[in-house]
């Protein structure tokens, strides 16, 4: 089979009629791979446990319940075709085009933010455990290596894995990996090279994929098999790509008022959850001056 067989041209959701109104019947499940090959979903759940009429279409679930919120008042350009449509755009920025517009840039982000937290959070707690981590704290790191340090990659549980490039090398080497692959998802194309779980690929395998989902080399674990179970993920995505995003706003709000990571945070506050907390630290004398 051409590696090209293994990409998805598969649009933001599932088909749905936009503009729908309600009914009884349900919405067809997408159809099923041909290729032969069977999926185990992620995590090992199978597509025939998936209610995609959950998160797609008319009869999905919006931001209020059935009581507070008529799916009359719904905006008709939030029609379920998108994962996390949950018909809430109190601003209209959805309206002329805009929910096409505004996905790239929302998935983006939220892709972003999940790796921040992660990043931010980690190394963290590593250091506060016992690990030799430089910079730990995430707002700390570009410091460190200015005054002098280099980095150690913690691998856990293995060692410390020294790095001796200093900042200005790593940021010219962040800039034009990123650069780089920033350059090839614009423009949809890509180099030839080899991927674990899909082998040798040429410059082809690129040709009309979905920028946002291109699957093949990117999807080593053939998560995106299954399009049900891939419809469900996209989901599950975009709902922790948002929650990430509120996180890492967070995370900078408390860093100017605490002055502390949020490893520090959460430790405090799982340690006295009455004495430390948003009240607490908002009337303290001691906290950091914002304004």
């Amino acid at each position: 089979m051409k590696v090209q067989a293994l990409f998805k041209k598969a649009g933001s959701a599932p088909a749905k009629t936009a503009g729908a109104k309600k009914t009884t019947k349900k919405s067809p499940a997408p159809a099923k791979p041909t290729s032969g090959k069977t999926s185990g979903g992620w995590l090992g759940s199978a597509s025939s446990s998936i209610d995609l009429d959950k998160w797609y279409g008319p009869d999905r679930k919006l931001f209020l319940p059935s009581g507070l919120l008529d799916r009359a008042d719904v905006p008709e350009y939030l029609n379920g075709t998108y994962a996390g449509d949950y018909g809430y755009d109190p601003l209209g920025l959805g309206k002329d085009g805009g929910v096409e517009k505004y996905r790239e840039p929302e998935l983006l982000h939220a892709r972003w933010a999940m790796l921040f937290t992660a990043g931010a959070i980690i190394p963290e707690g590593l250091a506060a455990n016992g690990a030799d981590i430089k910079g730990a704290t995430w707002f700390e790191t570009g410091a460190a290596m200015l005054d002098g340090n280099t980095l150690n990659y913690f691998v856990v549980p293995f060692a410390n894995i020294p790095n001796p490039l200093p900042l200005p090398a790593i940021v010219a080497i962040q800039v034009a990996l990123l650069g780089g692959a920033e350059y090839f998802r614009r423009n949809g194309t890509g180099p030839a090279g080899y991927s674990p779980g899909v082998g040798k690929f040429d410059e082809s395998v690129f040709d009309g994929v979905d920028p946002l989902h291109p699957g093949g080399p990117f999807d080593p674990l053939g998560l995106a098999d299954d399009p049900e179970v891939f419809a469900e993920l996209k989901v599950k995505e975009i709902k922790n790509g948002r929650l990430a995003m509120v996180a890492a706003l967070g995370f900078f709000i408390q860093a100017l008022v605490t002055k502390e990571g949020p490893y520090a945070n959460w430790s405090q506050h799982v340690a006295d959850p009455f004495g430390y907390n948003l009240l607490t630290i908002l009337a303290s004398d001691d906290r950091a001056p914002v304004l």
